[in-house]
C-alpha cells in the first residue's frame, strides 16, 4: 500500500504528463483545423480564378456588375502576371480567408462602407461544418476573396477581417503555385491525422490506467482529508506534547473503541498508546443516538423530520412502527388495494440489494427507502379491508352472512343465534341504510383511536418528566401531566365509554325499551352547558350524578394546572431568591469571592431537559410574570387542543369513507354497467379504464393522501403531547457517510 506522500508524487507526475498531452493535443487540433480551412480556401480560390480565366478575351459587356472585375480590359491573360499591371496599368491585390456564415451580411456592409465600394468580393459556401481553430466549436463557414487596390485598403480590410474573427490565409498568385501548396497541405493533413490518432490512443491508455485506480485513490484521499479535518478540532497540550480530543460516543461502544485504539497502536508501532477516558459533561447537552436497522430506519427518519429528540427523551419512532401503518390502514382499508401495495413493497424488498447498489432517481428512491413502511402499511390496509369486508369495494361472504330473507316480500332478518365471525357482515353492503351504518361505525371508531393515541402521548410526557430527574420535573409530572389526563378522560374518555356502552346494549329489548337511544355528542355538550338537567332518557342508573362528578374533575384539572401550579412555582421562586440573598450576605461577611456561576449552567440544563410546558424558575433573573403568562397560554392551548385534536382524528372516518365510496363508483360505472350491457369490446375497454383509474387515483393518489394524513396525526395530534424535538443528532465519524454523502 502506497503512502500518501508517494501518492502525491504519483499524482504530480500524472498531472504534468496529462497537462503536456492536453497542450500537445490542443496545438495539433488547432494546426489541423487551420490546414483544413486553408485546404478549402485553396480549393475555392481555384474556382474563383477559373471563372476569371473563363472570361478573359470576351467582349466587354458594358455595365454588367456580375462580370469579373479582372476580365475587363485584360489583354495579356490571367496567369502569374494577372495581379501585376492590368490593361490600364492598375495594380490589384487580394485577401482570402474563412468567416462564419452568419457574419457575412454585416461583413459585406462594413467592407463596402470602409472602402467606399472600391473592392470586389466573391464568396462560396463550405458544405461541411468546420471547427474553428480558436474556439474549437463546429460552425458553418464561407470562403471569401476580396480584390482591392492599394496598400491602405489592404490594411483596412485585414483589420475588418480581424474584428469579425475571420481567419485570413495566404494564397499564391499563380495557378501552379496554388496547386503545389494545395498538394502540400493535403500531405500535411494526412501526416497530421496519423499523429492525432496516435496522440489520442496514447492519452486514452494513460487515462485508462488512471481510471483503474481512481476510485481507490479518491477514497484514500477523502479518508485522509476527513482524518486531518477531525484532528484540527483537537486541543494541543503543550506540557504533555499530545493531542486531546473531547467527543461523544455511545456508552455501549466504549470497549469497542478501546480495542480499536489498542489495535491502532500495535499496527502503527507507536511508543505511547492512545488513552480513552470517560468524563462527565457539564456544559453541553449530549447528542441523541437512536440505534436503527434497515427495518426501523424509515420510521426513525419520519420522526426526525419533525425534530431530533433531546437526550433521554422518549422516542416516538418505537410506537410509530405500529401506529403509523395502522392509521394508514384505517384510512386505506381495502383487501384488493392493500394486496397491490403489498406486491409493490415485496418487489422493492426482494430487489433491495440490486436497487441499493444503484443511484436511483427521486421518484424511485423515496418508496425504496420506505419499503418496510410500505410493507406494514399494506398489511394493515388488508387487515382493515377484512374488517370493513371490502375487496375493490365488493363484500366478501367468507363466513356466511347472519342475515336471511324468509320470503320475497319481507326484508332481511338477522340470525340472533350467531354473529359474523370477523369484520362487518356482507349484508350491510348494498343495504338501504348502508351509508348510515358505515358513517356511525367509522366515525365512532376514529374518535376511540384518537383518544387512545392522545392518552398514550400524555402518558409518555409523564415518563419524560420522570427521566429528567430534576426537582421541577416532579412538579411538571404531578401538576401538569396528571391534570391533563384527568381533563381528557373526564370528557373524551367518558365519550369513548358511551360509544362502547351504546354498542353493547340491546336498546329495543330493555325494560322499559328505548327505541331511539340518545345521541352522544349532544349529551356531552349538555353535560357542561346544562349540568343540572338530567339526560333524557338515562342510559344507565346514576348517569346524572356521574356527570356532576366528571364536570368537577375537569374543573379540578384546570385549577391544578393554573392556580395550584403557579402557586408552587411562586413559592419556589421566592425560596430561590432568599437562598441567593443569604449567599450574598455570607460572601460579604467572609470577604470571599462569589461562587462560580454554576447556577447558570444548571439553568441551561434545566431548560434543555424540560419541554416548553414547564419553565424553570430557579434562575433569579427570570421574572415570575413570564412563567405565569406562559402557563396560562399553555393551559388554554391544551384545552382547545384537546377538542380540536379529537376532531382532527375524524379524518380517519372521512378518508376511509371517501376511499370506499370512490372505489364503489369506479366499479359500478366502469365494470358492473358494461357487464350488464353484454358488449364484449366495451367490457375490455371499460375494464382497462377501471384498472387505470384504480391505479392512478386509488393506489397512487389515495395512498399518498392517507400517508400524509397519518403523518399529520402523528406529528400534530400525537407528538405535540410529549415530544419537544429540540435535540442534536449524534453524527459519528463514519467513512460511509464521508465517501457517500447521499
Amino acid at each position: 500500500t502506497q503512502s500518501l506522500d508517494e501518492l502525491e508524487g504519483r499524482f504530480d507526475e500524472l498531472e504534468k504528463e496529462l497537462a503536456q498531452m492536453n497542450a500537445n493535443q490542443t496545438m495539433l487540433n488547432r494546426n489541423n483545423n487551420e490546414l483544413v480551412e486553408l485546404q478549402h480556401v485553396l480549393t475555392k480560390d481555384a474556382v474563383f480564378f477559373q471563372e476569371a480565366y473563363g472570361n478573359v478575351g470576351e467582349p466587354r459587356r458594358g455595365e454588367d456588375a456580375r462580370a469579373p472585375l479582372l476580365a475587363s480590359g485584360a489583354s495579356s491573360g490571367v496567369g502569374g502576371d494577372m495581379f501585376g499591371a492590368a490593361a490600364g496599368g492598375v495594380k490589384l491585390g487580394f485577401v482570402t480567408g474563412v468567416i462564419a456564415r452568419d457574419k457575412i451580411p454585416a461583413f459585406e456592409r462594413v467592407l463596402w462602407r470602409a472602402t467606399r465600394g472600391n473592392l470586389f468580393m466573391r464568396q462560396a459556401t463550405v458544405e461541411q461544418k468546420l471547427r474553428d481553430p480558436v474556439s474549437g466549436v463546429e460552425v458553418e463557414k464561407n470562403v471569401f476573396i476580396i480584390f482591392f487596390q492599394g496598400d491602405r485598403l489592404q490594411q483596412k480590410i485585414k483589420k475588418i477581417c480581424e474584428s469579425f474573427q475571420a481567419n485570413v490565409y495566404p494564397s499564391p498568385d499563380t495557378t501552379r503555385e496554388r496547386g503545389e501548396l494545395l498538394n502540400q497541405v493535403t500531405h500535411r493533413l494526412q501526416d497530421l491525422e496519423v499523429v492525432l490518432t496516435r496522440s489520442r490512443e496514447n492519452r486514452k491508455q494513460v487515462l485508462a490506467s488512471v481510471a483503474v485506480h481512481l476510485q481507490a485513490w479518491r477514497s484514500r484521499v477523502m479518508k485522509e482529508k476527513a482524518i486531518y479535518h477531525t484532528m484540527n478540532m483537537f486541543n494541543y497540550d503543550i506540557g504533555r506534547k499530545c493531542l486531546i480530543a473531547e467527543g461523544w460516543c455511545p456508552k455501549t461502544a466504549t470497549e469497542e473503541i478501546q480495542y480499536a485504539l489498542r489495535r491502532a497502536t500495535q499496527r502503527s508501532g507507536a511508543l505511547v498508546p492512545s488513552i480513552l477516558s470517560v468524563i462527565r459533561a457539564v456544559h453541553e447537552q449530549p447528542p441523541t443516538y437512536n440505534r436503527t436497522s434497515k427495518y426501523t430506519k424509515a420510521f426513525q427518519e419520519i420522526v426526525n423530520a419533525y425534530g431530533i429528540a433531546h437526550y433521554r427523551e422518549v422516542n416516538p419512532a418505537v410506537l410509530s412502527i405500529v401506529t403509523f401503518p395502522f392509521l394508514f390502514g384505517v384510512m386505506f382499508g381495502d383487501v384488493g388495494h392493500g394486496f397491490f401495495l403489498l406486491i409493490f413493497s415485496l418487489i422493492l424488498i426482494i430487489k433491495e440489494k440490486q436497487l441499493g447498489s444503484q443511484k436511483l432517481n427521486e421518484i424511485i428512491a423515496m418508496p425504496f427507502g420506505g419499503r418496510y413502511v410500505l410493507f406494514l402499511m399494506s398489511l394493515f390496509a388488508i387487515y382493515a379491508g377484512f374488517i370493513y369486508n371490502e375487496f375493490f369495494s365488493l363484500p366478501m361472504d367468507i363466513f356466511g352472512t347472519t342475515w336471511h330473507q324468509p320470503n320475497s316480500t319481507s326484508g332481511n332478518i338477522p340470525d340472533l343465534t350467531r354473529t359474523y365471525a370477523f369484520g362487518i357482515d356482507p349484508a350491510w353492503k348494498g343495504a338501504p341504510n348502508e351509508l348510515d351504518f358505515y358513517n356511525s361505525f367509522k366515525m365512532k371508531m376514529s374518535i376511540v383511536f384518537g383518544i387512545l393515541q392522545m392518552s398514550v402521548g400524555i402518558f409518555l410526557s409523564f415518563f419524560n418528566a420522570m427521566a429528567m430527574k430534576r426537582p421541577h420535573s416532579v412538579i411538571n409530572m404531578w401538576l401538569n401531566v396528571v391534570p391533563q389526563i384527568m381533563f381528557l378522560w373526564s370528557i373524551f374518555g367518558y365519550m369513548c365509554f358511551l360509544i362502547f356502552y351504546k354498542w353493547y346494549i340491546d336498546w329495543p329489548h330493555l325494560p322499559p325499551p328505548i327505541p331511539n337511544p340518545p345521541f352522544i355528542l349532544p349529551l356531552i355538550i349538555n353535560m357542561f352547558l346544562q349540568p343540572s338537567t338530567p339526560p333524557d332518557p338515562l342510559m344507565f342508573p346514576g348517569q346524572h350524578s356521574l356527570h356532576y362528578f366528571l364536570v368537577l374533575v375537569a374543573l379540578a384539572a384546570i385549577i391544578i394546572m393554573l392556580p395550584v401550579k403557579l402557586g408552587v412555582l411562586k413559592y419556589l421562586h421566592n425560596k430561590q431568591h432568599q437562598h441567593i440573598g443569604h449567599g450574598k450576605q455570607h460572601d460579604e461577611h467572609s470577604g470571599s469571592a462569589p461562587p462560580s456561576p454554576a447556577v447558570g449552567h444548571h439553568h441551561h440544563h434545566e431548560h434543555d431537559d424540560f419541554d416548553d410546558e414547564a419553565l424553570d424558575v430557579s434562575h433569579g433573573d427570570l421574572e415570575f410574570g413570564e412563567v405565569a403568562i406562559h402557563q396560562v397560554i399553555h393551559v388554554i392551548e391544551f384545552i382547545l387542543g384537546a377538542i380540536s385534536n379529537t376532531a382532527s382524528y375524524l379524518r380517519l372516518w372521512a378518508l376511509s369513507l371517501a376511499h370506499s365510496e370512490l372505489s364503489t363508483v369506479f366499479w359500478d360505472r366502469l365494470v358492473a354497467g358494461p357487464v350488464k350491457d353484454g358488449s364484449v369490446p366495451m367490457i375490455f375497454v371499460f375494464w382497462s379504464v377501471w384498472f387505470a383509474g384504480t391505479f392512478a387515483v386509488l393506489l397512487v393518489m389515495e395512498s399518498l393522501s392517507a400517508f400524509l394524513h397519518a403523518l399529520r396525526l402523528h406529528w400534530v395530534e400525537f407528538q405535540n403531547k410529549f415530544y419537544v424535538g429540540d435535540g442534536v443528532k449524534f453524527t459519528p465519524f463514519d467513512y460511509k457517510k464521508i465517501l457517500n454523502p447521499d
